[in-house]
């Protein structure tokens, strides 16, 4: 079955912490089937609390996100014990995913991405422990210099302890092809991030997916030929709209996606 989670950057990042509860309850409204949520906007002490909003909105999280800054040597071993903290406590929530991101830098080397790889390893690690699976979430500097930085980090950091859950937004304005990415890496993608965005130009311009230039429907004809059980997580960093209109409008899409590809089939 194909589930659709909502990540709640689309209602503001300055809002998510202490409006959650009107935020579960719009996701909840748009008909998603979850919620995707950063780390970072959860009162780590109150998991009970967590879990009776989601059971009260009838609402799955697949997913918490984490990041950090993994090229700072000094600072590194706290964050990956912060991490480790999330780890636990996404455990508590049932989640079944941790999803990263990983660290910007202008003109990265192949030692900044080796620095991450080792990094992921030990936060892949943690997972397993705790039974969730780590997932990698791109941007668009991985597929640099024809994705080298990508390659790397898939290469070095073992398969077993870091999935993918390819952002196709930020591949598309990246200049690659998400559909040949996702086919390269098909057993280790786990699930799909959907952004768009409205053209090509920087600064980048986020707009509600659907309406902008990827093509969503090759992604997921593909994926789902190969996989039946997955989420999709609509990922929509600005709202273009009210969060809420924006929001409604993504769940629209892919919902209305999905049935017209399962419709020609």
């Amino acid at each position: 079955m194909v589930k659709i989670a909502c990540q709640a950057i689309v209602y503001g990042n300055q809002d998510i912490k202490d409006n959650i509860e009107n935020i579960l309850k719009n996701v909840a409204e748009n008909k998603y089937d979850g919620v995707e949520i950063g780390a970072r906007h959860f009162y780590m002490d109150k998991p009970d609390y967590y879990i009776e909003l989601l059971n009260k909105n009838n609402l799955e999280i697949p997913a918490i996100h984490v990041g950090g800054n993994f090229l700072d040597k000094d600072s590194v071993s706290e964050q990956v014990s912060g991490i480790g903290d999330a780890i636990k406590f996404a455990k508590k929530l049932d989640c079944k995913y941790l999803f990263l991101s990983g660290t910007y830098k202008d003109q990265k080397t192949d030692d900044d991405y080796l620095q991450e790889a080792r990094v992921y390893e030990e936060i892949g690690k943690r997972c397993t422990h705790e039974g969730l699976v780590l997932c990698y979430h791109n941007h668009d500097w991985e597929f640099a210099n024809n994705g080298r930085g990508m390659e790397l980090l898939l290469e070095h950091v073992n398969e077993e302890l870091m999935k993918l859950v390819p952002d196709v937004g930020w591949i598309t304005v990246a200049g690659a092809n998400p559909v040949d990415f996702i086919k390269k890496y098909i057993d280790r993608t786990a699930a799909l991030h959907f952004k768009d965005f409205k053209n090509y130009d920087i600064p980048r311009v986020f707009i509600e997916i659907g309406d902008g230039i990827v093509d969503f429907e090759a992604v997921y004809r593909y994926f789902s030929n190969a996989y039946t059980d997955f989420w999709i997580i609509a990922e929509q960093d600005m709202a273009t709209n009210l969060p809420e209109e924006s929001a409604k409008t993504n769940q629209l899409y892919i919902r209305e996606l999905i049935d017209k590809v399962t419709t020609r089939r």
